[in-house]
């Protein structure tokens, strides 16, 4: 890193045709510009300049090292040039991790829409999965959780709502299969997205904590088990953010909605406080959209 910078100066002092010029526009005494390019000469064990009273002269050697640093000063003026661009203006790729159910809420549908509007620079790209792999090892820029946040402590955590768990089956599928109480759950038929979230329901509506022997299972996959629920397959658990499109729709309603189930906080997670126009930019707009 050291010989970087005295590259640098080297650059410089060419540049400006004397140690003194290159000193000033550097912030640096004049000694300490010809110190480091003696320590240039002696790291090289070349001589690289002729030094008179009047002016300076690249040796051929000089000339070569001169081209080189003059590749590099550029790079390192593109580099920053382009760091302070992506801070100052929203522009890009933005990775978005959400769970697949989250995809069709009026919150991410609103997203979509204030970007394409106000942020026409950015480009969204939805990673859809309901696995939370640990947010520093993912392509994510930002990710959207639903409920506790323990991936890291330098995690910066947004909260974005508070939404209820709820129990929901299409209207076809309660014709048939009337749920009236908590216990006619046990004889249902569950579309099942996570073992987690149905053994912890039941034991909130103090039913057995097993699993429900009539049941298909979408391990890891809430949107699936969403679908086939709206299309009268079973009873599913879902988000009451994610039931509003259903039900909107008349594809699902909910199952015993005086019953009262542990709810989920939804976050929008970020790997630390340090971040870019453009991810700055979609939390700003996250934070918008659910609190609307």
């Amino acid at each position: 890193m050291e010989n970087t910078k005295r590259l640098l100066i080297f650059n410089e002092v060419i540049k400006k045709g004397s140690m003194s010029r290159a000193a000033e526009s550097l912030g640096m005494t004049a000694s300490a510009v010809s110190q480091h390019l003696q320590n240039l000469e002696a790291y090289y064990g070349l001589k690289l300049l002729n030094r008179n009273t009047r002016r300076l002269e690249l040796t051929e050697s000089g000339r070569i090292l001169w081209q080189q640093a003059s590749k590099l000063a550029d790079v390192m003026t593109e580099t920053h040039e382009k760091m302070t661009a992506l801070k100052a203006k929203p522009s890009g790729m933005v990775r978005l991790s959400l769970p697949t159910g989250l995809v069709r809420t009026k919150e991410i549908r609103a997203l979509l829409k204030t970007v394409e509007q106000n942020l026409p620079d950015i480009q969204l790209v939805l990673l859809a999965e309901d696995t939370m792999a640990q947010l520093q090892h993912s392509t994510a820029d930002i990710a959207i959780r639903a409920g506790d946040i323990s991936d890291s402590p330098d995690n910066v955590v947004y909260r974005l709502a508070e939404w209820s768990l709820c129990i929901a089956a299409s209207p076809d599928y309660l014709t048939r299969t009337p749920i009236n109480q908590p216990a006619d759950l046990l004889t249902a038929h569950w579309l099942n997205h996570s073992d987690f979230i149905l053994l912890n329901a039941f034991e909130a509506l103090n039913l057995p904590k097993c699993l429900p022997e009539h049941r298909t299972e979408c391990p890891n996959a809430s949107a699936s088990a969403y679908y086939l629920a709206s299309e009268g397959m079973g009873l599913t658990f879902i988000l009451s953010g994610e039931l509003q499109v259903f039900a909107e729709n008349h594809r699902l309603q909910q199952v015993l909605p005086n019953t009262t189930l542990p709810g989920k906080r939804i976050s929008a997670v970020v790997a630390n406080a340090a971040q870019s126009a453009k991810n700055v930019a979609v939390l700003n707009i996250l934070k918008e959209v659910f609190r609307n």
